[in-house]
């Protein structure tokens, strides 16, 4: 099957076509990325533009298909079995290098650029391929919405301009859920550190608790404290001391792992969430914030602080609001003893 063009060409389709090949792909998958959608669940929006491309085109398979460093991640898939595959000797992969939103007809069983990959080339069987690149408002293709059979047929007219109609339905669900991530993320951001808010920081400790619940494991929490902070916060003034939460929250958070979850709770309190961390763990990650708050470049004076440290015990705790007592009455034990300083609480 030979390529075909709707003579339509898509302004910026290809964003990168005055950079290196090298850095053209760096800024489209930064674009992919942006959106957050990779290994993310099933979602109706995208089901349903793969069930009515496979209806309209009438064909046996159909997918929304991500085009990410080294492999196709399947975002919807209808009449398709798993979730990624092999990006080398892909057809999608091709499609997405067209210059202008021309379809990808192919037989991919027989065309030998793609008869050697595993999923869509000879091993599945597939006779036909139809794809449509997924083209980003700034010009990015970062995948294409297309269309499989394992007998050797044709789309018409009405079917090719249909299937390029949805590939732009399903970017715009893409930058929707992109619109609404954000809107989502500044709902859950504190605004003076940009961590987590008290309300979204409870709400992940709910998730974490059922999952420590359901299959057990280790899960710890952090209450932290800045030393003093309200008699800074006077003295100095809120705008130095707003500075100052935030060079906290840095000096915090680069001491943390990527999945650990560090929110600001208001005032000078902060909370740690160490999933899959024991009570050794726990204490070495306390340990860690508070030298790291020392190699601070304080704006003013030098900041401390006091930790609280608790671990999930499955005999003890039946809610999460257990842990969280636990961990702010190993706080107040660390500023008894004279704060800047790590305690564990037990009971």
């Amino acid at each position: 099957m030979a390529q075909v063009s709707s003579g339509t060409t898509i302004a910026g389709a290809w964003s990168g076509a005055a950079m290196s090949p090298a850095e053209a792909e760096s800024q489209r998958l930064a674009a992919l990325y942006r959106y957050g959608v990779l290994e993310t669940g099933s979602e109706p929006a995208f089901d349903a533009i793969t069930e009515l491309a496979a209806c309209i085109c009438d064909t046996q398979a159909s997918l929304i298909s991500l085009v990410d460093r080294d492999r196709l991640w399947f975002k919807a898939q209808t009449g398709f079995e798993g979730d990624s595959a092999p990006r080398t000797h892909a057809p999608c992969a091709q499609a997405i290098e067209q210059a202008d939103d021309r379809l990808l007809l192919a037989d991919p069983a027989g065309d030998p650029r793609f008869a050697a990959h595993p999923a869509l080339g000879a091993a599945g069987g597939w006779h036909t391929y139809a794809g449509a690149p997924l083209v980003t408002p700034q010009g990015w293709a970062v995948g294409t919405l297309c269309v499989l059979d394992r007998t050797a047929r044709s789309l018409s007219s009405r079917q090719q301009h249909a299937l390029r109609l949805l590939a732009e339905q399903a970017v715009a669900q893409l930058e929707l859920r992109r619109a609404s991530a954000l809107l989502d993320l500044q709902g859950n951001t504190d605004e003076v550190t940009g961590l987590w808010n008290r309300t979204a920081f409870e709400r992940r400790l709910a998730q974490e608790w059922t999952r420590w619940s359901r299959h057990g494991g280790d899960l710890a929490l952090l209450a932290v404290d800045l030393d003093h902070f309200k008699h800074f916060n006077d003295l100095h003034g809120h705008p130095v001391g707003d500075e100052a939460l935030r060079q906290a929250a840095q000096g915090l958070e680069g001491s943390l792992r990527g999945h650990d979850v560090l929110a600001h709770c208001g005032a000078g309190e902060f909370s740690v969430l160490l999933p899959s961390t024991d009570t050794g763990g726990a204490m070495a990650a306390a340990e860690r914030m508070r030298i790291a708050l020392a190699a601070v470049p304080w704006v003013v004076e030098p900041l401390t602080a006091s930790i609280g440290v608790a671990v999930a015990v499955r005999a003890a705790d039946i809610e999460p609001i257990a842990l969280t007592r636990r961990a702010h009455r190993g706080l107040t034990h660390a500023k008894a003893q004279g704060r800047n300083c790590v305690e564990l609480c037990l009971t």
